[in-house]
């Protein structure tokens, strides 16, 4: 075997030097130039050979070596996929990027792995076109087991999952009145007792909002998830999926109505939670949009115009109604606000409209 590589090595030097000189023929300067080039090129090709026999020596070892590389980065990928899956089903959040980028990685580099192992490696030829084809290939199989090693050792995460959206809180409108205040108190405390479903209607602009913004607020202190949804003004239940799985920070990529519900209802069931949708024009189940309400999961909080959404969702007794203020508090409110200019006229234009709204429900 030596002495047949001695002779390789030998005819390999001679071939390479005859067409050097022939590229050098008649003593033209730049075709010597090209020559030497050529020249070096090839003593640097022949400077690895001893690399090459290494490759040729140990390819049927490397590639067994490869075998089990890649059936540990299989094993670590499928371990990461039911890992990130379990716990995206239990939770609702998302995977982190990094994570997600991993397991492509992971999984091309198997593929692209096994379909090299799956080839006639060792097929019939001449031996020294089987020489080189074994060499070339050893040095293929020892790179690819370097990029498995790298990409295992790479799948490891303290957290798989993006973290938990940050709890924020919302600017507060100084609450005016005793009612006002009252009706905070009445909707915490049916919270603490259990009630699950709350209704809070009024006039267009009476401050259905500001109340709730601050029970949200209040609320912070006492759950862990507290969720304040503004009802899309194209009110469905589409929308209202859309807009929940917005605010608990999920992706809700499914288009089916009853698979977004699952999904929704699967990750809001692990969870302590208040739901307050803001603004709500008409009937919706919850249900059919995917909100798991109960004693010691859900509780829904809803604001609307009409005290008919809120006893057909459910509410019943626990309904309540924001009324203007008594005219010595709206007196005195009147005067804590220093009215000028364009708030002049903000102000003026909110008159007309819970005017407005009163006459409708008047003769309604």
């Amino acid at each position: 075997m030596i002495e047949y590589l001695n002779a390789v090595y030998t005819a390999l030097l001679l071939l390479i030097t005859v067409v050097c000189l022939l590229r050098a023929e008649r003593l033209d300067l730049k075709k010597i130039s090209d020559g030497i080039g050529s020249f070096k090129d090839a003593l640097d090709f022949i400077g690895s050979l001893p690399w090459w026999i290494h490759f040729y020596n140990n390819l049927n070892a490397n590639v067994q070596t490869l075998h089990e590389r890649r059936d540990s980065l299989h094993v670590r990928l499928d371990d990461m996929i039911k890992q990130v899956e379990d716990k995206e089903f239990q939770t609702g959040r998302r995977r982190k990027r990094e994570v997600d980028n991993w397991i492509s990685s992971a999984g091309t580099k198997c593929n692209d792995v096994q379909t090299l192992l799956l080839q006639d490696m060792l097929r019939e030829t001449n031996y020294f076109w089987k020489f080189l084809y074994r060499a070339w290939l050893g040095n293929l199989v020892e790179r690819l087991i370097r990029e498995v090693d790298d990409i295992y050792s790479l799948g490891v995460f303290e957290e798989v999952l993006s973290p938990v959206r940050e709890r924020v809180e919302f600017v507060e409108t100084l609450l005016v009145g005793k009612a006002a205040n009252e009706n905070r108190r009445r909707i915490v405390t049916w919270l603490r007792n259990g009630v699950t479903k709350i209704g809070v209607h009024g006039i267009k602009g009476i401050g259905k909002t500001a109340v709730m913004k601050n029970i949200h607020n209040q609320l912070l202190g006492c759950y862990e998830h507290v969720y304040f949804i503004t009802v899309p003004e194209d009110q469905n239940e589409y929308n209202l999926q859309a807009a929940i799985a917005k605010d608990l920070g999920i992706d809700l990529k499914e288009e089916d109505l009853p698979k977004r519900a699952a999904f929704l209802h699967r990750a809001l069931r692990q969870r302590n939670f208040v739901l307050i949708l803001d603004g709500l024009k008409k009937y919706l189940s919850e249900d059919k949009v995917g909100i798991p309400l109960g004693a010691g999961t859900g509780k829904m909080i809803i604001t609307s115009r009409s005290p008919d959404v809120c006893r057909k969702i459910g509410c019943q007794n626990n309904i309540i109604t924001i009324d203007p203020l008594p005219y010595d508090e709206a007196l005195d409110l009147f005067n804590q606000e220093v009215i000028t200019g364009s708030s002049w006229a903000s102000f003026l234009s909110s008159l007309e409209e819970a005017a407005a709204e009163t006459s409708k429900m008047q003769f309604s």
